[in-house]
């Protein structure tokens, strides 16, 4: 289908409309479309098997596969049995472990201001993801930001938790790493959390009142009422907190 603006009336014109497939069409394929995807009921039950057995996800997507004669006859992906073990499948220890990370990000904290740490958990104060810079690397960026890269070709720790690093290049042409993150899942809000995160604390969070002109900039930038007003409190912010 081919549409084109009207400038004159101010509408969109359909200008061509071609009602034949240009491709065969394959019912195989759907299962590539998130809203086809379904784990079912025996795929569950030895996904939580084989979690408990310390079998790694892609050996147990292979051998789902292999019960129906090949993955193109599964109705999931292998993504979606590591989701399901992220997000369903977080057992006891993750707590432990959890509770392990947090005191290190406070210590690292405690030791130099400038390491940076957030953490999001969900409505049950369950872990979902985490993201953390220490000193040098922020250093490091101040530097070599012309390029980041997110390398998402991670490996996972004993949790199913993906593990991401954002990676700078210096002048050595050597890799640096300004930050590192765990990943809730793979899914379209883990990696917005992780960005949104990063818009602010590579520049803003080294500032002693952090936490304070965070809320209030989040507070601004999500809660003005009009492009005026926003404009009106964003100068008074920048005041505020010497950030001009």
């Amino acid at each position: 289908m081919y549409v084109m603006l009207d400038r004159e009336k101010e509408s969109w014109i359909a200008a061509r409309l071609e009602l034949r497939h240009s491709h065969p069409c394959s019912a195989e394929k759907a299962v590539h479309y998130l809203e086809y995807r379904e784990l079912t009921m025996h795929a569950k039950c030895v996904i939580t098997d084989n979690d408990e057995a310390g079998i790694r996800p892609n050996k147990t997507y292979l051998s789902l596969a292999n019960e129906v004669g090949g993955s193109s006859n599964l109705s999931f992906l292998e993504k979606d049995v590591r989701n399901y073990i992220t997000r369903i499948l977080r057992c006891a220890d993750d707590n432990a472990d959890f509770k392990e990370m947090m005191n290190y990000f406070v210590r690292m904290k405690e030791i130099n201001p400038n390491f940076f740490y957030a953490i999001d958990v969900d409505d049950a104060n369950k872990f979902r993801s985490a993201l953390w810079v220490d000193a040098r690397c922020r250093a490091s960026y101040e530097y070599y930001r012309d390029v980041v890269s997110f390398d998402t070709t991670y490996r996972r720790n004993r949790h199913g938790l993906p593990v991401a690093s954002f990676v700078s290049v210096n002048h050595h042409e050597k890799s640096t790493l300004p930050g590192c993150a765990l990943l809730g899942s793979e899914e379209i809000p883990s990696f917005e959390w992780e960005f949104t995160q990063c818009k602010a604390q590579f520049k803003l969070g080294g500032y002693v009142r952090y936490e304070e002109l965070n809320a209030k900039m989040n507070h601004i930038v999500y809660n003005s009422p009009s492009a005026d007003s926003f404009e009106v409190d964003w100068a008074e912010f920048i005041k505020k907190f010497d950030l001009g």
